[in-house]
């Protein structure tokens, strides 16, 4: 785990938790359209950033789900064509499971080489990113919001389910403002509300922490998810918006 800070001088900041696109997998191709048009939003937005979240391959293998004679070949060099552009406002990337295929046969994480390549900072399974909004004078900045970003675990196809390995986050890292979660191809937020005690304002003050079940690239039909009977999703990836303007820290999700 990794602790990284990211500056937004605007009076707000955007936020795209980006992952589980199984870039060569037939089922991505159906529809690469919906990836590139995120791709060019963040290039065309100067206070957008970006955080991978892990299945950005699909390395499928002999031995995996999802056999290699339905892949597509070429998935390393198109996913750097498809992220060159963006590169620069990649935050940071964590690897996921079909990463973890590679380490488990010849000792190589993907996401760590592509990452190598692009100049982007990896966190491994997981990290923590600190985004500073709004700068002011003296190099401060107007608000702080803290996210951490997991690949994630773990079966479960309702809604329900997939946003319980979001809430499962907090119990491992305290006092973040977002819980981001990956792996299960949903698109769900859910707030909730947090009381804690401040000492400097010596009582109890309330602040809103969100949970977040971040999409996927997979289109349903012919796929993997139609084969074993798991419901369609909407694809894409969530949106989160940072303001840099209020005396108090908000946070809005569009999904």
């Amino acid at each position: 785990m990794n602790y990284i800070e990211c500056e937004i001088k605007e009076d707000c900041g955007y936020l795209l938790p980006l992952g589980d696109c199984h870039i060569g997998d037939k089922a991505f191709h159906q529809n690469i359209k919906k990836l590139k048009d995120y791709i060019k939003w963040v290039k065309e937005t100067p206070n957008a950033r970006v955080v991978l979240g892990g299945d950005i391959f699909n390395v499928a293998t002999r031995n995996s789900a999802t056999p290699p004679f339905d892949s597509i070949p070429g998935e390393f060099e198109l996913a750097v064509e498809l992220f060159t552009p963006i590169k620069e406002k990649i935050v940071a990337a964590i690897s996921g499971n079909h990463e973890h295929r590679t380490e488990d046969i010849a000792d190589i994480n993907l996401m760590q080489h592509f990452c190598f390549r692009l100049g982007i900072p990896f966190m491994g399974y997981s990290g923590v990113v600190v985004f500073k909004v709004n700068k002011r004078k003296g190099n401060r900045y107007r608000q702080n919001y803290s996210v951490y970003f997991h690949h994630g675990t773990g079966g479960g196809s309702t809604p329900g389910s997939k946003l319980n390995r979001a809430v499962k986050l907090s119990e491992i890292v305290e006092g973040c403002d977002v819980y981001c979660v990956f792996h299960s191809h949903g698109l769900s937020a859910s707030p909730k509300e947090i009381y804690y005690p401040s000492m400097d304002a010596k009582k109890m003050l309330k602040r809103r922490r969100w949970y977040v079940v971040c999409g996927s690239y997979l289109e349903w039909a012919n796929s993997y998810a139609e084969k074993k009977m798991l419901s369609p999703e909407k694809l894409g990836s969530p949106r989160i918006r940072f303001s840099g303007k209020a005396d108090k820290p908000d946070i809005h999700v569009s999904i």
